[in-house]
């Protein structure tokens, strides 16, 4: 937990939060959710599916076939990576505000900012709001 702590606070210089912290173990956590999700599409029998369906019919009838365990252990995942990237957002503005010099430390807000813009305009989007 020092770890996740001391990243939270931004103690961690910029480059190595971004790099290694946010881009790299951000990379093995999704490499770990889509080999899970490999092998759960891999246990079930597809012979039955109907590929000509919406791309979301023939997901939801995938996922409705994988076997519980599986399923616990992607939500576990995601759950997982989503309080991560909190974490890191979190680490990345405060070690940006940590930096001495402007420049990159603006480039890092000015990123951040605009990924959770998009991110809120991707939700209204879903849910018909715009």
């Amino acid at each position: 937990m020092n770890f996740l702590s001391k990243l939270a606070k931004g103690e961690y210089s910029l480059p190595m939060t971004f790099w290694v912290y946010g881009t790299l173990y951000q990379i093995l956590i999704g490499a770990i959710m889509i080999a899970t999700i490999y092998f759960g599409v891999a246990s079930i029998d597809t012979a039955g599916l109907d590929y000509s369906q919406e791309k979301s019919k023939v997901i939801e009838e995938v996922f409705s076939r994988m076997g519980l365990g599986y399923l616990i252990a992607i939500l576990l995942e995601i759950l997982i990576l989503v309080i991560y990237t909190i974490i890191v957002t979190i680490g990345l503005w405060r070690s940006a505000s940590n930096r001495d010099g402007w420049f990159w430390s603006a480039i890092v807000k000015i990123m951040i900012a605009g990924s959770l813009l998009y991110y809120l305009y991707g939700v209204l989007l879903s849910y018909n709001i715009i």
